[in-house]
Order: C-alpha cells, then structure tokens, then sequence
C-alpha cells in the first residue's frame, strides 16, 4: 500500500533505525548451523542482516516496501558483489520466482506471506523468523510496536510454520543490544 510506503519512507528519513546496524542477535548465533547458499531477506529495512548474511551466501537478496531504506541498503552493501536489494510490497507477495535456501524474516508481521514461505524455500531449506509477541503485562515498556496489531499471538508462529521442522522455537523476553527489553516469538525450521 502506498501509505505504508510513506510511513516507512518517513521513518527512514527522519533516521529511524539508523543505530540498528547489527544482525539480529538469533540470526547472528545461527546463520552457520543453516544452509544459507542463497538467501532472502524479508522487509530488510537498511539490510543488516542481508549484509551479514552476505559475508557467507553465495547470494543474497533483500526486499523493502521503502524505497528510501533500500537506498540507504545500496550504499551500506557497495562493498559487497553477491547482494541485491529490491524495493517492492511484501503485500502483494513475494515478486520472485527462484527458491532459497533460507528466508530470513525479522520483525514484520504478515501472517499470510509467513504462511506461504514454504513456496519460496527449497527442500531442504530453512526459516529463521523473529516476530514482537503479544504480552500481557502492559505495564513493561517494550521494544517495538504499541499496537498489539502489530506482534504474533503466543503460538502463532510456530503455527503458520507447520510446513516446517522445527529447529529452535522461543517465546519470551530478550534484551536487545540495545539494552531495550522485547517481547519476541522466534521460530528457526528446516522444510523436508
């Protein structure tokens, strides 16, 4: 949707994110227990994890709807020559037709793209999804979204993922490295 093109567009220009340029912690810790020859990055913002991907893929693609992080993603990647990024609505599905050895989704909740990730993954292949999950202590100050619309219902992930063989499933808080406390389901899997 256009309008959510410009909220993520705003937010990137106005230097949302711009301290978050480390991988993400599970992504960091497991990348090297994963067949990960060609890799796609879903909603990869200013792509740090497709970058740190990168230093060990053959081949590494990361999508945005905001035209404004993947510009700020090209610049950050120019040293690397085995990363693309393109700029599309994951809305509107997945604009590939190749198959991944791992889709790497971190914090972006779709349910229904979640749900139709085995499409996109080759046998073999792997997840590693890390959502905000709801909470019921309202009082705690999370990292991430305020709506409860925007994060996983406990189960919820591991659900949608049933095409998967589950590798490692969380569901609790982290601290971020950023100290930041956040509510997260977190669901690494291997399709047969």
């Amino acid at each position: 949707m256009e309008s959510d093109r410009i909220r993520w567009n705003q937010r990137y220009a106005e230097g949302s994110y711009g301290t978050r340029q480390h991988p993400s912690e599970l992504l960091r810790q497991r990348l090297k227990e994963l067949p990960h020859s060609s890799v796609l990055d879903l909603a990869c913002g200013t792509g740090r994890n497709s970058r740190f991907a990168a230093q060990t893929a053959d081949e590494v693609i990361g999508i945005d709807i905001s035209n404004v992080a993947i510009e700020k993603a090209r610049e950050l990647a120019t040293n690397l020559d085995n990363i693309e990024f393109i700029n599309a609505d994951l809305e509107l599905g997945i604009p590939l037709k190749q198959l991944f050895d791992l889709i790497i989704v971190v914090r972006y909740v779709d349910m229904p793209l979640i749900g139709n990730l085995a499409n996109h993954v080759q046998p073999g292949g792997a997840v590693l999804v890390e959502e905000h999950l709801q909470w019921p202590d309202e009082t705690l100050e999370l990292a991430g979204p305020t709506s409860q619309r925007f994060r996983v219902r406990p189960g919820e992930l591991a659900n949608a993922l049933q095409e998967f063989e589950p590798l490692w499933s969380f569901e609790g808080l982290i601290h971020d490295p950023d100290n930041r406390v956040a509510a997260v389901s977190q669901f690494i899997g291997l399709k047969s």
